[in-house]
């Protein structure tokens, strides 16, 4: 059945066939169980007629007539069972003889042995079974003088059952007919506006990611699926967004080098200069291609970074010296600007990354500070152990940031308007790069600035995890 249901048919149907084949196995289950429940309540209202039947005819003897150990009889003013034709009684001696009967009487063989209590015998030519009930009749001394039995034939009662059979053989497939229908109704009812997601769905496409599903049903499982289904085609359209203004911004840093690497070429070669005219324009083009170089790198370390393909060999190493390192490299450009950069970092204070990574990290966030530090400022750098991290606040002075811009900081490509010229230069990747290098180490990375207050880039490295 399972095979079956897998191929080419619909999921209402699918449902409507596993309610009918559920619903029907549970009514067979509970007709079994009702019938021979039935038939065992039916028999003990026979035990207990022919009980208290037999109790009633003992009752009817004189105890005088008991106690003598004379022939007794059976009294017929009300004879037990009236005229019932599927009832007997007999009253025998201690001897088994036969002193009195009423009612339809069986062969000897068919009553039994005379013990008392209840018994269930056959007929040997019709396969008809009898009840049949035993008890002594006693003597005021406790001796067994006589044996009242009486047997109800248990035909009625298996003509009974079998009706109660047939009923319930007719009446559940009406039953599973109806539900059957009911079933098919609801399930495609509830199936409904799954036929409207799906067509909804099939209209948008790659160039209208900004229509939704809006449903408006009840908030169940298919609710819960239409929601989700708006919140996929936000993340996708989103990221397409994002994609298309990455891939957008990415073809304009590149064609700017290469448009300015074409036209010096071509500058030099429609015209014989001095030696020293040429090498300085190959100064210029080796610029360009530095600036070349450095976006693709970036590009490529974003590529890998987006596909989890970054190489991560975290060590503990000194900040102190580490810092001081890089901070030497970075003089020479500061005297340039005449800057000041301070270094308060505390001794012995170590952190858990990439060495390699975090060189990038703070070399981008470093080369930021010198571009937009004025003639004159200063930038600080310091370091600080707190609980379970270690935070470095890199601080430059200048007119700093508006609040409008700081959410969109670590978006690729992302530049202040007010400072996306010539002059400063950039890809609007470095603090990107940054930010995804916090990232692979679970740390955190901000920025705060206020206007004519500078700009403090803040990084929150955790410790080495516990193993």
């Amino acid at each position: 059945m399972i095979d079956i249901l897998k191929f080419g048919v619909p999921i209402r149907v699918r449902l409507t066939l596993w309610y009918v084949f559920l619903l029907a196995v549970t009514f067979v289950i509970f007709s079994v169980y009702l019938i021979f429940r039935f038939q065992d309540s039916l028999v003990t209202a026979v035990d207990n007629s022919l009980q208290i039947t037999v109790s009633h005819t003992i009752a009817s003897f004189d105890q005088e007539d008991v106690d003598e150990r004379d022939r007794l009889t059976i009294s017929r003013s009300e004879p037990p069972q009236g005229m019932n034709p599927n009832f007997g009684m007999r009253l025998i001696s201690s001897q088994n003889e036969v002193w009195d009967t009423s009612g339809k009487l069986q062969d000897q063989s068919l009553w039994g042995a005379t013990e008392a209590g209840y018994s269930t015998q056959t007929e040997r030519e019709t396969g008809a079974e009898w009840r049949v009930f035993s008890q002594p009749v006693l003597t005021s001394r406790g001796q067994t003088v006589a044996w009242v039995q009486a047997a109800q034939s248990l035909s009625p009662v298996k003509d009974t059952v079998n009706d109660l059979r047939v009923q319930l053989l007719l009446g559940i497939p009406l039953v599973l007919l109806f539900a059957g229908l009911g079933g098919y109704f609801l399930a495609n009812r509830a199936l409904r506006p799954i036929r409207q997601i799906t067509q909804t769905a099939q209209e948008i496409t790659a160039q209208d990611l900004s229509r939704k599903l809006a449903y408006r049903g009840a908030r169940d499982e298919i609710g819960s699926l239409a929601m989700t289904f708006d919140q996929m085609l936000e993340r996708l359209r989103s990221s397409f967004e994002r994609e298309r203004r990455f891939t957008g911004d990415a073809a304009h840093e590149l064609r700017t080098p290469l448009t300015v690497l074409k036209g010096q070429i071509e500058v030099a070669l429609n015209r014989r200069r001095s030696p020293a005219a040429y090498e300085k324009t190959l100064q210029e083009l080796s610029a360009q291609v530095e600036r070349l170089i450095r976006l693709s790198s970036g590009l490529f370390f974003l590529s890998r970074s987006d596909q989890q393909k970054l190489s991560f060999e975290p060590v503990d190493f000194d900040l102190q010296e580490w810092l001081e390192i890089l901070v030497e490299q970075l003089e020479p450009l500061a005297r340039e600007k005449g800057l000041k950069i301070s270094l308060n970092v505390p001794a012995d204070l170590s952190v858990y990354g990439d060495s390699d990574h975090l060189i990038r990290l703070f070399l981008n966030i470093f080369e930021n500070a010198l571009k937009y530090t004025p003639m004159g400022g200063q930038i600080t750098i310091t370091a600080l152990k707190v609980p379970e991290e270690t935070q470095i606040l890199i601080h430059n002075t200048g007119p700093g940031i508006s609040q409008e811009h700081l959410p969109h900081l670590f978006e690729r490509f992302y530049r202040v308007e007010a400072d996306r010229s010539s002059q400063t230069g950039g890809s609007g990747l470095g603090l990107a790069i940054a930010h995804e290098i916090v990232l692979l180490h679970r740390g955190e990375i901000d920025v705060q600035s206020e206007p004519s207050q500078g700009v403090t880039v803040t990084v929150h490295l955790p410790d080495r995890p516990h193993p």
